[in-house]
């Protein structure tokens, strides 16, 4: 028996020792590329690239030190995101000590008799389908991760149900995100379109892609509710996720636990008008959900020190994801740092130069697909290609629309299949979830996607989706 759990355990590759692979393997191929480099100016206090300036410079190689400088160095360029993790895993604990949290989650299993497990998975995907389709979230719902697995599981699912209607929906929508400013914002900035036009044929795009994300879902979950053996995720223990609601159900809230839940919405709201009107930075939300933690605390009367203690405490539970972010970035660090970026960025671009019409949207779909396992970056990949891409798009006659809208896909939709997305890592890592499960999963799904894609694509080029 000991043996069987052994080599059952050895399956199941640690997040951090794939990121790692995946810079080593970075650092190998830096030694054979052909070194080369894009002249750049500075536009409106943005660095882009200026097209068909592509040339040969002296090869630098880098040391096999630059291996580990590239897990330090990545965690510094991601500080602002690793930090805002981890302290909305600060503020989401200050709630779990003062029960506030559960006492919420029960009632909303206490409502599941009268309107239905169903329905309320479909409000949950709701919400998150809002949170990456307009707000462009992805990293930022990690602290609510293990709270959607627990009430899933409360409810009669399994992990796969608690991470597909919270991450994976989150991360569906954000690849076709019509007011995204990581992807769509620098985007349009950089092809001198108004910001966030084209918005309607992206929100349909939307509703098509969110609808059939909630079907796939509520059918898997539907099947597993009926027979827990056909779970994907059966054989993994869930006990961490597995809470007993019965006597807390039987508590009502408080006047000072509904208060403090009302203030945990309205920092949601400020957090969405922050970021989508006030231009808000990382930072700048990692004060207000701190605030919020200290605000939850004061009004369920925790001393000073508890609060703290809640913070800190969270913070940890926050700590191992961060460091996913951070060591993902790495892979981003040691790429510039060996100046291979533009060589690749370059060998993309060429046979894109004689491909017609939408046959070119749909190329740069997938060739921004297969990129997107080096820099999982949204914003990064638009400043470095879109220089490219959107001459590019002017040469072959397509309108710079839906050249945009075939670098969001590309970028977006293999978001959740890439072993080097520290987001996905981090999502799986939470639910104890391997790869090979998660695939099996997601697979069938993203090929029905991709093939809305392919259309939407097709149909974007006929009509000279723009305006321009």
């Amino acid at each position: 028996m000991f043996k069987k759990n052994q080599k059952k355990e050895s399956k199941n590759i640690n997040a951090f020792l794939i990121v790692f692979g995946v810079i080593v393997a970075c650092y190998i191929l830096s030694l054979f590329v052909s070194p080369g480099t894009f002249d750049r100016e500075v536009v409106n206090g943005r660095t882009i690239v200026i097209p068909n300036s592509f040339h040969s410079v002296e090869k630098v190689y880098l040391g096999p030190q630059s291996i580990f400088q590239a897990i330090p160095n990545g965690l510094e360029s991601s500080a602002g995101m690793m930090f805002l993790v981890m302290l909305v895993a600060g503020c989401i604990e200050v709630y779990k000590r003062t029960k506030t949290l559960d006492k919420g989650v029960s009632k909303i299993l206490s409502k599941a008799e009268v309107i239905g497990s169903e329905k309320i998975l479909i409000i949950i995907m709701i919400i998150f389908a809002c949170f990456g389709g307009f707000l462009g979230w992805n990293e930022q719902i990690v602290p609510f991760i293990p709270i959607i697995i627990s009430l899933c599981i409360a409810l009669g699912y399994d992990l796969m149900t608690g991470v597909a209607c919270s991450a994976l929906i989150d991360m569906i929508s954000f690849s076709i995100s019509p007011t995204s400013v990581y992807t769509v914002g620098i985007s349009h900035e950089i092809a001198e379109l108004p910001m966030f036009s084209g918005f309607l044929f992206r929100f349909v795009l939307l509703v098509i892609f969110d609808v059939i994300v909630m079907a796939y879902v509520l059918r898997y979950a539907r099947k597993v509710k009926r027979d827990k053996s056909l779970s994907i995720t059966s054989d993994i223990d869930d006990t961490e996720f597995r809470i007993d609601y019965t006597d807390i159900t039987k508590d009502p809230l408080s006047k000072r636990q509904s208060l403090s839940l009302l203030v945990f919405l309205i920092t949601f709201i400020v957090a969405i008008l922050g970021v989508s009107k006030l231009g808000w930075s990382m930072n700048d939300l990692s004060a207000c959900f701190l605030f919020t933690a200290v605000a939850a605390g004061l009004i369920n009367k925790l001393n000073p020190n508890e609060i703290i203690d809640s913070i800190i405490d969270g913070a940890k539970d926050g700590l191992r994801p961060a460091l996913v972010i951070g060591l993902a970035r790495g892979i981003q660090w040691i790429l510039t740092e060996s100046g291979i970026i533009d060589p690749i960025i370059n060998a993309i671009s060429k046979p894109l130069m004689v491909l017609p019409g939408s046959i070119t949207a749909i190329a740069v779909m997938v060739v921004i697909a297969l990129f997107n396992g080096l820099i999982t970056s949204g914003s990064a990949k638009a400043m470095a290609l879109m220089p490219i891409l959107i001459p590019l798009a002017d040469l072959i006659g397509m309108t710079r629309q839906t050249m945009i809208l075939a670098f969001q896909l590309g970028d977006g939709l293999t978001n959740s299949m890439w072993f080097t997305s520290g987001t996905l890592l981090i999502f799986l890592t939470i639910a104890k979830i391997p790869l090979k499960k998660w695939w099996k999963f997601v697979t069938p799904l993203i090929l029905m996607l991709t093939a809305v894609s392919v259309v939407a694509l097709v149909v974007a080029t006929n009509i000279g989706y723009g305006p321009f």
